[in-house]
């Protein structure tokens, strides 16, 4: 078997900043869709990089994409009112992949590493000729239809190795109970709520993080007494101290919890 991959590199560089605040490590991006390609597709005959390298965030990546064995594909970009940017990466990506497909018939395999809704046309027509379609995008931006049509999808997050994005929420939350809890004698649930979400208003997914949190032990509930009202206590939560994650993302520097799991309801 003989693959071929598509990279909208410039999506995936806006992607991972937007979602992680880092760039791709250009190196390991490279070696881990090489090898990806290899155990699984078979030889990788050529790899293709789009973006507009007259940005100031790419110059010079051409010369790096080259010493790379990676052929780069200049594509030009428009910047809107609205803040919003956009390429002609998807357009050059889906005429490259159908020409391939008409004039390679050796190619069985063809990755793309654009998770946009834009791609579902081109990969119809691979499909309909034979052609397997492998996907690899950031996972909050791929667009679900796209994964319906493709032959196997991968996240950009499994592939270099990276926590999900709800992993990295759950981090978040470890840390902000941690700060709640110093000095305090306990923290009220709904107070917690309110903190996490950043508003008096708690949105459905700090609801769902926390009760995840619950449910896997990584928070304890108990009932304190209510200074307002004493025939109705007062939920309280606190970081199960024991839980391996909080050892993880804290450190092993306290003793385990006594609260009882529960739920949050909205």
């Amino acid at each position: 078997m003989r693959s071929v991959i598509f990279m909208d590199y410039e999506n995936i560089y806006w992607s991972m900043k937007q979602q992680y605040g880092v760039a791709p490590d250009l190196d390991r991006l490279i070696t881990s869709l090489r090898e990806m390609g290899e155990r699984q597709n078979g030889q990788v005959c050529l790899m293709h990089a789009y973006a507009d390298f007259d940005h100031e965030e790419f110059r010079g990546l051409m010369s790096d994409l080259q010493r790379r064995s990676v052929e780069p594909r200049h594509v030009f970009s428009k910047n809107y009112e609205d803040g919003t940017r956009k390429n002609a990466a998807d357009i050059e990506m889906s005429l490259d992949a159908l020409e391939m497909m008409y004039t390679r018939s050796d190619i069985d395999t063809f990755v793309l590493v654009c998770g946009d809704r834009d791609m579902i046309q081109v990969i119809r027509k691979l499909r309909a000729r034979g052609k397997q379609v492998h996907v690899v995008a950031v996972e909050k931006t791929m667009s679900k239809d796209v994964m319906s049509f493709v032959n196997q999808f991968t996240t950009i997050e499994s592939l270099l190795g990276m926590l999900p994005p709800a992993m990295y929420d759950m981090e978040m939350m470890i840390r902000k109970l941690d700060a709640a809890e110093c000095g305090k004698p306990f923290v009220g649930l709904k107070y917690f709520l309110r903190i996490l979400a950043g508003s008096d208003i708690v949105d459905r997914k700090t609801y769902e993080l926390v009760n995840q949190a619950i449910s896997e032990g990584i928070i304890d509930t108990y009932k304190v007494p209510n200074p307002k009202d004493e025939l109705f206590p007062t939920t309280a939560c606190k970081l199960n101290r024991e839980h391996e994650l909080v050892k993880r993302v804290l450190g092993e520097k306290a003793p385990k919890g006594q609260g009882q799991p529960g739920t949050v309801t909205a």
